[in-house]
């Protein structure tokens, strides 16, 4: 599995919804309740940091829409 974006227009969204989702879930602010961790890869801080919550969120709220969306269209 490749973590391209399928659309590269959508990057930005994509990260719009990613912040929304991390602030949702009480992460917004979630540097200022950590430790330092500024001499470390930014790649590693992201597995360490929740990141797989908000990706499964974000994951659930996407299929969450597209099926709402097929059910729309579906009238």
């Amino acid at each position: 599995m490749t973590k391209r974006t399928l659309v590269p227009e959508a990057m930005g969204k994509l990260e719009k919804f990613k912040m929304e989702v991390a602030e949702d879930m009480g992460l917004g602010d979630i540097e200022n309740k950590s430790v330092y961790m500024g001499d470390v890869p930014s790649g590693i801080v992201n597995k360490i940091k929740n990141s797989g919550n908000v990706g499964g969120e974000m994951v659930r709220r996407m299929v969450e829409a597209a099926e709402k969306n097929m059910v729309d269209n579906n009238k």
